[in-house]
Formats: C-alpha cells, sequence, structure tokens
C-alpha cells in the first residue's frame, strides 16, 4: 500500500474470488449462494471472507426482487477477524434493445459489525446503494459489460455518500449452465477517514442447478 502524498488516502490492489450456485426451486423463484474470498495489501492476505445466501423472484419481464444474508469475516489489524451480519434487499430491471442490455438496481442494506466482539457491535449501519449496468451481447461466448455503483450512508444524526465503484469485465458462458466472470473494478471512499482507494482483479465462476 501507498499513501498519497500530503493526504490520507491509501491505495491497494485486490483480488477478489467467488463461487455461485443458483437454482429455481419454483417457477420464477431462485435460491442464490455464494462463497466469496477478498485479498487485499496488494494481494498478500485474505482481508474477508463471507458466505452470501438468499432469494430472488422475477415479478414479470426484466423486473427483479431479492431478499439476502451475508456472514462476513473480516481481517483486523491484529491479524484476527472480526464477525459481521449483513442483510439486504435487491429491486432490480434490465432491458435488451437489440444487442444492448441497460439495467438498474437498488440496494437497501443494514449490517451489524463485530456483533460478537465490539460494544457498538449491536448498532446497525444503513447502507442504500444505486448501480447502473450496460451490457452488450456478442452473440459469442463472450459478452462485455460495464457498471458503476454509488453508495449512500444512512445515519439518524448525518447521511452522505461515501463509497464509488466502477468495473469492467466479461461474462463466458462455458456451457448452458456454467460461466465465468472475469474483470478490474475501483473501489474508491470518500467523505471518510483516510479513506482507500482498491484496485481489484475479480473472478467469479457460477452454475445454475
Amino acid at each position: 500500500m501507498a499513501v498519497t502524498g500530503g493526504s490520507a488516502q491509501v491505495n491497494d490492489a485486490g483480488l477478489w474470488t467467488n463461487f455461485t450456485l443458483e437454482k429455481e426451486v419454483v417457477k420464477n423463484l431462485d435460491v442464490i449462494l455464494t462463497e466469496e474470498v477478498r485479498f487485499y495489501e496488494n494481494i498478500t492476505e485474505a482481508g474477508s471472507f463471507f458466505t452470501d445466501i438468499g432469494a430472488e423472484y422475477k415479478i414479470f419481464k426484466g423486473f427483479k426482487a431479492g431478499i439476502f444474508y451475508r456472514h462476513i469475516n473480516k481481517r483486523r489489524l491484529d491479524d484476527s477477524y472480526s464477525r459481521n451480519n449483513r442483510f439486504y434487499t435487491d429491486v432490480s430491471y434490465k432491458h435488451k434493445f437489440k444487442r444492448f442490455e441497460a439495467g438498474y438496481r437498488i440496494r437497501f442494506q443494514v449490517q451489524y459489525n463485530g456483533y460478537n466482539t465490539r460494544e457498538t457491535g449491536h448498532v446497525p449501519e444503513w447502507f442504500f446503494r444505486q448501480k447502473i449496468h450496460f451490457g452488450y451481447n456478442t452473440k459469442s461466448r463472450f459478452d462485455p459489460y460495464l457498471d458503476g455503483e454509488i453508495w449512500y450512508q444512512i445515519n439518524p444524526e448525518w447521511s452522505r455518500f461515501d463509497n464509488l465503484r466502477i468495473s469492467a469485465g466479461v461474462v463466458t458462458r462455458i456451457t448452458k449452465k456454467h460461466s465465468v466472470d472475469l474483470g478490474y473494478l475501483i473501489n474508491k471512499e470518500f467523505n471518510v477517514v483516510d479513506p482507500y482507494t482498491y484496485f481489484v482483479v475479480y473472478a467469479g465462476y457460477k452454475i445454475m442447478l
């Protein structure tokens, strides 16, 4: 990591890897399980790993709504891990025009950090997140996309934007039920003490059961 001159901005390189299983249990209702490990400190240590599980319902063409739970283990400065709980709900819409795709997702999120080790572990942190998506169908196995997301933290005494994430990648369809997502993202914090900017390579494997 390196601190930029004259400021508290910190830069770091990361690697995020995940594995996802998705299955339709009844018509239009999918159950989704994801396991993910995120490496930080210039990809030298496992900064966090989590299990994410939830369900997503196709309301009608293009519209989906989902509810999820995530259990997070996050590395501390003393190399121990705190346990965090996150609950969130999504509403999204995607529209296809010829070979182009555009989408919008809103997410309401509440998280409890260090619930087993911190006095403030029972105090929730609330976020409202908005994400836009642009994709292109190349009529091959490789479909590129570009995403942008901004985080807004909600607090009884103050509220603020504090995180911006831009990502670009390619989804590769191996078979009808197997796909790989490879990409690169920049995650920039702001309006916080000692903000980080992460430069991350990510790789995901998904199986539709």
